[in-house]
Order: structure tokens, then C-alpha cells, then sequence
């Protein structure tokens, strides 16, 4: 659906070009505001499509290049699994998807956007229990199955194209809330209570150069209220809601942007009927 409907947007912004290309080059600048239907609607909605597509380009772009620098500077501190490491991920399943990097900072991060992993350090398996251990593998097995480094590239850009739909920025940030609470859950239900809140005290962010990759992590500090409080209740705590101020803007937003889409239609079937299906 999502091909289709960017084939259909292509195919009008093609029309919509040609169209405008045309009365300039017939009647000169003064066609974009005189004549009717006016032109300036058009050309203000080729701005505001090609400045998005251009953010998003530009955010597909920086997070595969962020990824593979994740990946460059992992390959560097690759070992041997330690045997803990190396039992918990038999019993939970994900063996074959467990690096290990040499480093002391106890973390645990899933990354790769085609084929994804599960990178853990030697100072998980020396800072945490067994059960602690089954606990975050388990968390990072949730995002693993559903796959969340390219939803996080994909949360990325879609706020990017859009750029002019505010609340988009807020409902990326209740996604990454939901997922890491969603995997929280999973870790709880395999491993129980006490297991994961032991990890989730004892777990770091990882370190710098893996911040910028769209990877999903143990360790979401800014998350740890939410967590913590899940963790007490044993149901998903209510999530911030998108501001009133983004949710307004994005609103007038949309409601300009329908207005010149549908102005942009007139345009085309006017002065470039042919584009029109008949």
C-alpha cells in the first residue's frame, strides 16, 4: 500500500511539475499568481515535498552511515562468548545471533538493520547473576523478533519527510517508550520480577561511539521511571501524550496541506488534462 501510494504521489508531482513548466514557459512568472486556478499552490506543495524528501534522504542516509560505523568499531572489540553468556543464549534461543565485545561496561544492545544482532560485553557476564543474564537476553530476544533497529530507522525518517507534522516527533518518541516497555515485559514474563529488576540496576547505556546507531538497548535511562513502574504494577504506565501545541500545528498542517492537494488537482486536470485518468 505504501509502494502504491508513493507511485500515485510520484506520478501527480510529475504532472503537477509539468504543468506548472508549462504556463511559465507559455506566459512567463506571472502565470504562478495570475490565471485561474493559480499556480503558487503547486509550486509551494513541489517545495514542501522535495524539502521533505530531502530530510529523509538525508536521515535514511546518516542512519545507515552511523550503523555501519556501529558495526566498523564492533568488529574491533569482537571475543569469545564467556560460558554464562554463552548458556544464557542457548536457553533462550539466540545464540547464533550473540557477538561479545571486549569491554568492561556491563551493556547489551540489538543492531543491524537487514540482519539483526545482539551485542553484549564480557562485563555483563561478570556483573551479572545467571538469572540477570536470562533476563536481558530475554529483553533483547523482544527486539530482536520484532525487528526494532529498522523501526527505529524507520521512526527516524518518517518525523524527517514530514517535517512539517510536529506531533510526528512526539509519536516517535511514544514508539521507542512502547517498545523498550514491550521487551520489559517479555524479559518479565520469561525471567520474572526480580531477575529484571536486578538487571535494570545493574545495566550502563553502552558505550559512546554505539549512541548514534539505531540500535535498541538495555539501558534506557531516560526511561527508567517508566520502567521502574511498570516493573510495581505490572501494567504499562500511561505514556506523555503529544503536546497540545504540536497537536494543533500539525492539525492547520494538514488541513493546508489537503487544501493545496487538492488545489494542486485542479491545477493538473486544468492546464495538463491528459494526465487525468479517464
Amino acid at each position: 500500500m505504501s509502494v502504491l501510494a508513493r507511485a500515485v504521489i510520484g506520478y501527480g508531482a510529475c504532472c503537477l511539475a509539468w504543468a506548472i513548466a508549462d504556463r511559465v514557459r507559455a506566459r512567463g512568472v506571472t502565470a504562478l499568481w495570475a490565471g485561474s486556478p493559480a499556480l503558487w499552490p503547486g509550486v509551494a506543495l513541489l517545495v514542501l515535498t522535495a524539502a521533505g524528501l530531502a530530510r529523509g534522504t538525508w536521515s535514511l542516509a546518516s542512519s545507515v552511515r552511523h550503523t555501519m560505523a556501529f558495526a566498523a568499531a564492533t568488529r574491533r572489540h569482537l571475543t569469545g562468548i564467556p560460558p554464562p553468556l554463552q548458556a544464557a543464549a542457548s536457553r533462550a534461543g539466540i545464540g547464533s545471533r550473540l557477538v561479545v565485545a571486549d569491554l568492561g561496561s556491563p551493556f547489551a544492545l540489538t543492531y543491524g538493520v537487514l540482519r539483526p544482532r545482539i551485542l553484549a560485553s564480557t562485563g555483563l557476564a561478570a556483573a551479572l547473576s545467571d538469572t540477570e543474564l536470562a533476563a536481558v537476553l530475554a529483553h533483547e530476544r523482544e527486539h530482536l523478533r520484532g525487528r526494532d533497529p529498522l523501526k527505529n530507522v524507520l521512526a527516524r525518517a518518517i518525523p524527517a519527510r514530514h517535517f512539517y507534522l510536529p506531533a510526528l516527533a512526539g509519536l516517535r518518541a511514544r514508539f521507542t517508550a512502547g517498545r523498550e516497555l514491550a521487551a520489559d515485559r517479555a524479559a518479565r514474563a520469561a525471567c520474572g520480577t526480580a531477575a529484571l529488576a536486578g538487571a535494570l540496576l545493574k545495566v550502563a547505556e553502552g558505550p559512546a561511539w554505539a549512541t548514534a546507531a539505531p540500535a535498541a538497548a538495555m539501558s534506557t535511562r531516560a526511561l527508567l521511571d517508566a520502567r521502574i513502574a511498570q516493573l510495581e504494577t505490572g501494567a504499562e504506565p500511561p505514556l506523555a501524550p503529544v503536546g497540545r501545541v504540536a497537536a494543533g500545528t500539525t492539525a492547520v498542517a494538514g488541513l493546508l496541506l489537503a487544501v493545496a492537494v487538492a488545489w494542486s488537482a485542479v491545477i493538473v486536470a486544468h492546464y495538463m488534462p491528459m494526465c487525468v485518468p479517464r
